[in-house]
């Protein structure tokens, strides 16, 4: 049974791996499942075992994709006010994010994807895993605000939900403006001196009255 369970994974991952390559050289919307099937040596019907139609399989690759990034920002999320918190942690999330997009081909054609359903409702159950991953997203960069705000790295000016619907939508408009334009599209420099722009606007006051000072001195 355990080597039965092995097989199946490997062949899952099989999958998943020729439906990557397929999404990054040919699109999503042109790559069919029996296209999947032949990238992986694989049947058909070995497809249906594991992925219940083509959204499952665009699901399943959404979940490999992200996965890195949900896992650091969750990780994030959940450091305590007494540990050592910068808001260059979050920085660096979104820096590795951008980088992973850049890399992977197929993650490039996914976050497209993601994108385009984001705003119809061509699937509704697309529709609605993209609605609670970013609702996720926001959570999660709430709670990290809410101990950023106890530590004094953030105003507490603004409320946290509002923060973090304003962090969320300033990275969002960076991937859709760097998928929008022309090869290379943005660097990674310009991502970096952007999100340092939005987190110096983010500070309290008297801190960044006094960066102020230090950047005219």
């Amino acid at each position: 049974m355990r080597r039965s369970k092995a097989d199946a994974e490997v062949t899952r991952a099989r999958i998943l791996d020729a439906a990557g390559k397929l999404f990054a050289s040919q699109g999503i919307t042109r790559t069919r499942l029996s296209d999947v099937a032949a990238e992986a040596s694989v049947t058909r019907g070995a497809i249906y075992w594991h992925f219940k139609d083509k959204e499952a399989l665009i699901e399943a690759m959404m979940d490999s994709v992200s996965a890195p990034t949900n896992a650091a920002l969750e990780a994030l999320s959940n450091t305590r006010q007494n540990e050592a918190l910068s808001l260059d942690m979050l920085r660096n999330v979104i820096i590795g994010a951008f980088e992973r997009t850049n890399r992977l081909p197929a993650l490039e054609q996914i976050t497209r994807f993601v994108f385009r359903y984001a705003l119809c409702a061509e699937s509704e159950s697309l529709t609605n895993r993209i609605n609670v991953d970013r609702e996720l997203a926001v959570d999660r960069l709430r709670r990290f605000i809410v101990t950023a705000q106890q530590a004094g790295l953030i105003t507490t000016d603004i409320s946290p939900p509002c923060l973090a619907i304003h962090i969320h939508a300033h990275i969002i408009g960076l991937f859709h403006y760097h998928l929008s334009i022309p090869a290379p599209g943005l660097s990674v420099d310009y991502v970096s001196a952007s999100l340092d722009l939005l987190f110096k606007g983010l500070k309290p006051k008297s801190s960044a009255t006094e960066q102020t000072n230090d950047d005219q001195s």
